[in-house]
């Protein structure tokens, strides 16, 4: 296994993932639509939907009390952005450009909501292709390029999208 990744299989208890399941695929949520997967738009990507939980140091939905349990199996010290993104099926497979979340160093885990023929692809050495499988967690350093690819065969791919800092930071003070 490549030391840049992981995936984790069942990452929720049962019961637990099936009541998020349950939240985020009902009518309940409000979708945000987006142009494209990737910046800059070039007119030429796939649009999206999202439902952002955090960003930019504030809270955007009451979903954040839901994700105290992968807080604390992220290791979460840190958080920078939690969104959910939603595509919608296509005829053919669409894959977003290459890309990384942030502009520095530090983690990234999607959590997969639903099982589809979707996929998250890393750039590594040989390509890495990531099925979307329900209740699996991929967690990767935020270098690593990655794109979606969208399904053919359900109606939505749901996942939820994590970037935050894993170490506390450690100060040294010269004595």
């Amino acid at each position: 296994m490549n030391k840049n990744f992981k995936i984790i299989d069942n990452f929720l208890e049962k019961e637990q993932f099936k009541y998020l399941q349950s939240i985020i695929f009902s009518n309940d949520i409000a979708w945000f639509y987006n142009d494209s997967l990737n910046l800059p738009d070039d007119g030429k990507q796939q649009g999206f939907y999202n439902h952002s939980i955090y960003n930019d140091y504030k809270f955007n939905s009451p979903l954040f009390e839901n994700m105290n349990e992968f807080f604390k199996k992220l290791n979460i010290v840190s958080l920078i952005e939690i969104r959910i993104n939603s595509m919608y099926v296509q005829k053919e497979h669409y894959e977003s450009y290459w890309h990384t979340d942030r502009p520095f160093k530090c983690k990234t885990g999607i959590f997969y909501l639903n099982t589809c023929n979707g996929k998250t692809k890393l750039k590594t050495d040989p390509i890495t292709e990531v099925n979307s499988v329900e209740n699996r967690m991929l967690i990767f350093d935020s270098q690593i390029e990655h794109k979606a690819v969208s399904q053919t065969d359900t109606k939505r791919r749901i996942v939820i999208n994590f970037n935050y800092y894993d170490n506390p930071c450690t100060f040294t003070s010269k004595q």
